[in-house]
């Protein structure tokens, strides 16, 4: 057995380019992997990094992570994001991503969650679904009460499920509860020398938990770049639009999200009304989001796990006020909505599933999450109790110049069909378009 565990810990301590060659997943993340490796001053990249779970995910290894990638690669414009809510499981979770992490569309993203693997499967396939985002996932460490050696003897469950999940919707796996094993037995230590509670990282679990992620994220020429794993970027030049019969430039593009990048040398009076596939993108309701609601009482948590909405939106400020017959224990809330633009819109109560007349706030009674919080920190519901969020456009229009480098949403969102994009008003050239970003996700979502 010693002769068996020496040989995967020594396969585990090699070096960084011998452990990642030794994961074929690891093919699955070399278009970013890629896109840094190239990165240069003159033509730096841009990446976009979301990090996605609940506090093991919360915790600073991400912030190392983060560090490792900018010096490794400081000629790129690393866009971090880290959303992770503590407590928050994958049924929770599930709910949370709609105003998370679709909207804000990774390229690379990182994700661990516990909870029933049913809802963890799909949070995966939606990132599938709705962006090209690359993933990276990974199993468990331990916490305590768990056995290393029976671990690496008989792999639990939620480890083959993890691994299975990676396989099907083609995702980087890096198998971190097999490095904890090995590396607990190697050092002849204990599980909770490297925990600072049951299952939550000390200083030391903090950094074997960077490196076992770290040490997996390199480029390697060898396994292509598939791009098929999670669908494609494509990168247009001002060559690829078409001019319509009004004179208009059109862009026929295939995929949901569209990013322009400008050179600077815009004419600064012209402006471009943008229109998909004919019309106005404010009329399409699949290009508006809403931004997670603030926190429960006295709790980290948001309040609302999901706010939806039935119609095209507007850009404003929400309120969502308890009305003092609210009971003090959280269970039922009576509550008037007001949007900064809209002005009320209606009352209902958290028992009961809630949609507003104009069609702009949709609340599901299973969604709220104020009762648990009041219960678990032994608080009553402050008075006039608020919860807040915004409505924001994912999409530009007008468009008008912008500086050298500034990379512009025009729109995201739609259905990953081909479409046409109008600029009425004034051509990309005009405007200082100098390319334009189409996004893409795979068209086969499962194997």
């Amino acid at each position: 057995m010693r002769n068996i565990l020496f040989a995967m810990t020594v396969s585990l301590c090699v070096g960084v380019a011998t452990a990642s060659a030794a994961n074929p997943s690891a093919r699955h993340i070399q278009r970013s992997m890629k896109m840094m490796e190239e990165s240069t001053a003159e033509h730096p990249a841009t990446l976009r990094v979301f990090f996605y779970g609940q506090s093991i995910v919360a915790q600073p290894w991400t912030d190392t992570i983060c560090a490792q990638l900018k010096e490794r690669y400081p000629t790129v414009n690393f866009e971090f994001c880290k959303r992770a809510i503590g407590g928050f499981e994958a049924d929770n979770l599930s709910r949370t991503a709609v105003n998370d992490l679709y909207p804000w569309n990774p390229d690379l993203l990182f994700f661990h969650v516990y909870g029933r693997m049913e809802k963890y499967e799909e949070i995966v396939r939606t990132v599938r679904e709705r962006t090209a985002a690359e993933i990276i996932l990974w199993t468990s460490h331990l916490s305590k009460g768990q056995d290393p050696r029976a671990m690496l003897l008989n792999r639990d469950g939620r480890s083959r499920d993890i691994m299975d999940i990676a396989r099907r919707y083609r995702c980087m796996v890096i198998d971190l509860n097999q490095k904890w094993c090995n590396h607990l037995l190697w050092e002849g230590i204990a599980v909770e020398d490297l925990l600072n509670d049951s299952i939550h990282l000390n200083p030391e679990g903090l950094k074997l938990y960077a490196q076992c992620i770290g040490e997996e994220l390199v480029r390697i020429p060898s396994l292509g770049d598939n791009p098929e794993s999670s669908g494609t970027i494509n990168l247009l030049t001002i060559n690829d639009l078409q001019t319509d019969a009004n004179g208009n430039a059109i862009l026929r593009f295939t995929g949901n999200r569209v990013v322009a990048v400008s050179n600077g040398d815009g004419k600064p009076d012209l402006k471009a009304e943008l229109l998909l596939d004919g019309k106005p993108l404010t009329d399409y309701r699949e290009l508006w989001g809403l931004t997670r609601t603030s926190t429960g009482p006295f709790i980290w948590m948001p309040a609302i796990k999901n706010v939806d909405f039935t119609v095209p939106l507007q850009a404003e400020h929400w309120e969502l006020k308890c009305l003092p017959d609210s009971t003090k224990d959280g269970t039922r809330l009576h509550f008037r909505v007001k949007g900064s633009k809209t002005g009320d819109d209606g009352e209902g109560t958290s028992d009961a599933d809630f949609a507003s007349p104009s069609g702009r706030v949709v609340i599901l009674k299973s969604d709220w999450h104020v009762a648990w919080p009041l219960a678990y920190t032994k608080h009553e519901l402050p008075d006039g109790y608020t919860v807040t969020w915004d409505s924001y456009p994912l999409f530009t229009t007008p468009f008008a110049p912008q500086p050298a480098g500034t990379r512009t949403l025009l729109l995201q969102g739609c259905s990953p069909e081909t479409h046409t994009l109008t600029f009425k008003g004034a051509a990309p050239q005009e405007l200082g378009i100098t390319s334009i970003q189409v996004n893409c996700p795979p068209k086969t979502i499962q194997q």
